[in-house]
């Protein structure tokens, strides 16, 4: 899908959208090694040490314990995060003459459950109990159809970075007249009770139409399949995607506008207008709902007369984030409009914030080139960090910076990895300095002295580097003693 002359590129730059949304003060007074130069091609960061010192910003945490992630959610978020969300769910409606499907495809990360180590298991295995619940109520407030879902799941790691990227997925397929119905979703998590409650969306059946469905986004179409994203009707960023409709009519071409939704929704960049797209038609045919052994959510084509899916496949792959409306007109002038958002599922949290996403820059750039990048208005800096980030980017061709991505999660794992009551920000710490750098050592040693500091010994066989650092103070506060 490429831009029309005239129009705006949707590929400008590659920083997150969220990155416009919070505002997090960080500062903590701390003495650091002068660290500088580029990122290196051996999945590493080169840098030399000066005998220049210097004092770094100070760190006001909101508070002294707790993730990274808990201290940014109680910020003030002024737009719609285009991130990770730990429960997603959509609903569809495929119009028949007989009867209407609702289908409500929903996503839990398993980070929202509680898990406890099961006793029955041979090995180590934690498991986690819930329960889905989702209630239809008609245009009066009365409940119409309901249906409830038992969750098991099991993980190997009871951690929150290892929880935070598996997710189980299922859907719910209820049949209804046409009319208007609101949607009540509930999760509970049965171990701590806690529960997750919306009852926000709604969702209309029409009574006569030729259009027999909304647009459905999907991943991609295999075997008469269309795999859902599953991500409450959005898509993910730096990805090819596809809608599905059913209409009664058949249509091999349709033209599309496509725009990017500024902050209020109300402004939009044009992105696309009046683009013609051939339709993949599957002639009298209907889709229903299955979940796949893969854990993938999928509509699959099924024989019907009088319905007939069309597929519009658009390059997605200079898709960034944020939220973009669409509208597919036919050619008997009808149209039909959606809005949705390109989200980044695994964005390192600490890209969320600019002051935060700056500070480590310093360990992999010059002194004069960072200063301008913490001088100027918030538009400036904001310019500055996507230029310093586009330079290094080895895909230019899609959204994804594969580089800025790993550069941010080491930044993620060292904040609360290698912080200490001195330094509560573990990006500044020695160890936390050297995983920025290097990444995860091939192995770590600790050694335990009586009479003298601890140590820990880092070895990267790969790059022939060991790192061995000493905590004096016996506390925590492990110092850069030897590199060899």
């Amino acid at each position: 899908m490429q831009p029309r002359s005239g129009s705006r590129s949707h590929c400008s730059n590659k920083f997150p959208s969220s990155f416009y949304t919070i505002s997090l003060s960080l500062s903590i007074e701390s003495t650091l090694l002068h660290i500088t130069h580029s990122f290196n091609a051996n999945d590493g960061f080169n840098y030399h040490s000066g005998n220049s010192m210097k004092k770094c910003m100070t760190i006001v945490l909101v508070l002294l314990m707790g993730s990274l992630s808990a201290i940014i959610a109680q910020e003030k978020v002024v737009r719609e995060q285009t991130g990770a969300n730990a429960i997603q769910f959509e609903q569809h409606y495929i119009a028949q003459d007989s009867t209407n499907s609702v289908i409500i495809p929903f996503r839990i990360r398993y980070d929202f459950f509680v898990f406890t180590r099961s006793l029955t298991s041979a090995v180590e295995l934690f498991s986690a109990h819930g329960e889905v619940a989702v209630e239809l109520l008609d245009s009066t407030g009365t409940s119409v159809a309901r249906s409830i879902q038992q969750i098991v799941v099991t993980a190997k790691e009871n951690t929150s970075s290892s929880l935070r990227e598996q997710f189980t997925q299922n859907l719910f397929t209820f049949h209804l007249p046409s009319g208007r119905y609101s949607i009540v979703f509930k999760v509970e998590d049965k171990e701590s009770k806690r529960q997750f409650v919306d009852d926000k969306k709604r969702i209309t059946i029409p009574k006569t139409d030729s259009i027999l469905s909304g647009l459905i986004p999907v991943q991609d179409m295999k075997a008469q399949k269309f795999s859902l994203f599953n991500l409450g009707g959005d898509v993910l960023f730096s990805q090819n995607y596809g809608f599905v409709f059913l209409s009664q009519k058949v249509f091999t071409t349709a033209s599309y506008s496509l725009s990017k939704l500024q902050l209020d929704e109300e402004q939009k960049d044009i992105i696309d207008t009046n683009v013609t797209t051939p339709l993949t038609l599957f002639q009298n045919q209907t889709i229903t709902g299955s979940m796949e052994s893969n854990n993938t959510v999928s509509l699959s084509c099924q024989g019907v007369k009088g319905s007939n899916i069309h597929y519009a496949v658009f390059n997605g792959l200079l898709l960034r984030q944020g939220r973009y409306e669409l509208t597919l007109t036919l050619p008997d002038s009808t149209k039909i409009k959606t809005t949705f958002a390109a989200r980044w599922q695994d964005m390192p949290v600490s890209l969320n914030d600019l002051d935060l996403a700056t500070e480590p820059i310093q360990f992999i750039t010059t002194k004069s080139e960072y200063s301008d990048l913490r001088k100027g208005s918030r538009e400036t800096r904001i310019k500055r960090f996507e230029e310093f980030w586009k330079k290094k980017d080895t895909t230019p061709l899609t959204a994804y910076n594969e580089v800025m991505h790993e550069f941010y999660r080491r930044v993620d794992f060292s904040m609360t990895a290698f912080r200490t009551l001195r330094d509560m920000n573990g990006v500044i710490t020695d160890r936390g300095k050297i995983y920025l750098l290097y990444g995860k050592p091939g192995s770590t040693e600790r050694l335990l002295n009586p009479d003298g500091a601890p140590r820990e010994i880092w070895k990267y066989n790969s790059l022939n580097k060991t790192f061995t650092f000493e905590d004096p103070s016996k506390q925590g506060n492990y110092k850069l003693a030897e590199n060899k």
